[in-house]
């Protein structure tokens, strides 16, 4: 593959794009009743009538809201080798995926499947080479650090691992040799071996490109400067990041510092059960990708729970609201709730940010504080502070005798401490309640809650929580907030003794 012909190709990519945001019902209507056409003869399109289904309604009067612990016994026949269960065949590939409800989750993943996760990344790399040329991007090894590409046997005949792992698998020729840091390293089971071997394999290769979560590629940046401290001067033809799973912006001063410079960014939304969003636009959140064969639906995260929530599609969907992301894909996920929350920011095309997680959040006090709400306090306290952390995570501080209203626990690893700590939690504690009005009502007075603690730990104490609950890799990050103690307990007992920051004033 030439960058001459990747360059027409994302000119060609975009103007499709700009087609589709042109007719997005029509799109979306389509993919269903595709899907629900295929699926008719399958044990699940059996049994809620799918031969009946001739438009959205109908679906949505016969199919209801699932989660995994719905689907699990289905994908458990499947598994046991029964055909023609919530798909067409039988999937021989399967991805594990860490779940907050029901563990680790295993989630089917059919040829269908794999050719929309496919499309996903493609489309990411033609956004890359629009931004930095295709000559350039092709004219040497592009990092994807992901997951481990080697396989387990699983039920019968079936084979699991990691998604990134197995989409590795199956790079096209024009791409497999400029995959870095090879099959031979990314079958390397263990994590912390399999980075430092990356680390030695990029250190001396000419890249052009990064892609990973953010957090996991700091530390393979500390394994590469390890090796060679003059990690800024590097990769000097370096231009572009595709990064995704956790916001950029509390890692963002970490990069600029340790690579010398600010690359070109793409941000995606790539989930196990299926690929939803790719940043296409300099601003204004993440594109929904309404061609990759998936239908969504997005239900009011206040209906949640309820026995028939309101089901919206891209038609009617509000901005600036939150809603929990309904998929239903090739992979035989129907109207399957994927636990994340978005919040739709602007429309042709339609694009949305990711707030959260449905199950973390903190509401021990009637503040109701999302994941986003936390990150862009932190980000806000560490450019009034000229502070830089490397993880941290929120949990409610319950009331005690010596505290009797209670409030948050940041437990917060700084890269580089702020300035004053007690002005940085002042800082938290202000950009928060401007944030959020219930967080604020609470805080106004010490009327509900008392000021948060800011409790820093040792330099590598996530990383070694992350080791012991065998959470290192690519498919696994830090949770940002929770509604209970169990992280934040199990964080201080690694470190020991914290450093304690408290603002003594109420707002």
């Amino acid at each position: 593959m030439g960058g001459v012909l990747l360059d027409r190709l994302a000119d060609r990519r975009r103007r499709a794009l700009e087609a589709l945001a042109r007719r997005p019902m029509g799109a979306q209507k389509a993919a269903l009743l595709d899907l629900v056409r295929r699926a008719e003869g399958t044990r699940f399109g059996r049994s809620h009538d799918f031969a009946g289904i001739r438009s959205i309604e109908d679906y949505q009067a016969r199919v209801g809201v699932g989660q995994y612990l719905d689907f699990c016994p289905l994908w458990t026949r499947a598994l046991e080798g029964e055909r023609d269960v919530t798909w067409p065949g039988r999937p021989r590939y399967w991805t594990k995926t860490s779940g907050t409800t029901a563990g680790d989750k295993t989630i089917p993943v059919t040829d269908e499947a794999f050719a929309s996760h496919r499309k996903g990344g493609w489309d990411a790399l033609l956004l890359a080479a629009a931004k930095v040329g295709g000559q350039h991007l092709l004219g040497g090894p592009m990092l994807f650090l992901g997951g481990c590409t080697r396989l387990s046997p699983i039920g019968v005949n079936g084979l699991v691992g990691d998604l990134s792992g197995l989409v590795a698998r199956r790079l096209p020729p024009g791409l497999r040799g400029r995959y870095s840091p090879g099959l031979d390293v990314s079958s390397i089971p263990d994590w912390e071996t399999r980075l430092a071997a990356a680390a030695r394999r990029v250190a001396g290769q000419d890249l052009r490109l990064l892609s990973g979560m953010p957090s996991w590629l700091l530390i393979l940046f500390d394994e590469v400067s390890r090796l060679h401290p003059d990690v800024t001067d590097r990769w000097p033809n370096l231009g572009v990041l595709i990064h995704g799973g956790v916001a950029f912006a509390p890692y963002r001063l970490r990069f600029e510092e340790r690579l010398g410079r600010r690359l070109d960014r793409i941000e995606v939304y790539p989930a196990s059960e299926g690929f939803v969003a790719v940043q296409t636009e300099a601003s204004g959140g993440l594109t929904l990708m309404l061609d990759y064969g998936i239908f969504y639906e997005f239900v009011p995260v206040e209906d949640l729970g309820l026995g028939r929530p309101r089901r919206h599609t891209v038609a009617d969907v509000e901005l600036d609201r939150s809603y929990a992301i309904l998929l239903t894909t090739p992979a035989g996920l129907w109207s399957y709730i994927l636990g994340d929350t978005v919040r739709f920011t602007a429309r042709d095309p339609l694009r949305l940010v990711v707030t959260g997680r449905v199950r973390h959040f903190v509401n021990a006090f009637g503040e109701n504080v999302i994941v986003e709400e936390v990150e862009q306090a932190m980000v806000s306290a560490c450019d009034a502070n000229g502070a830089e952390v490397a993880e941290f995570t929120v949990a409610p501080r319950y009331p005690s005798a010596t505290d009797p209203r209670g409030g948050h626990d940041w437990i917060v690893e700084f890269h580089r401490p702020p300035r004053d700590g007690q002005r940085f939690v002042r800082s938290i504690d202000t950009a928060l309640s401007a944030l959020n009005t219930d967080y604020r009502i609470k805080r106004t007075g010490d009327v509900g809650m008392t000021a948060p603690r800011v409790l820093e730990v040792a330099p590598g104490t996530f990383h070694q929580w992350m080791r012991t609950a065998g959470k290192l890799g690519d498919q696994h990050k830090v949770p940002r907030v929770m509604n209970h103690r169990d992280l934040a307990d199990e964080l201080l007992a690694a470190s020991g003794p914290p450093r304690e920051e408290t603002a003594a004033s109420a707002i």
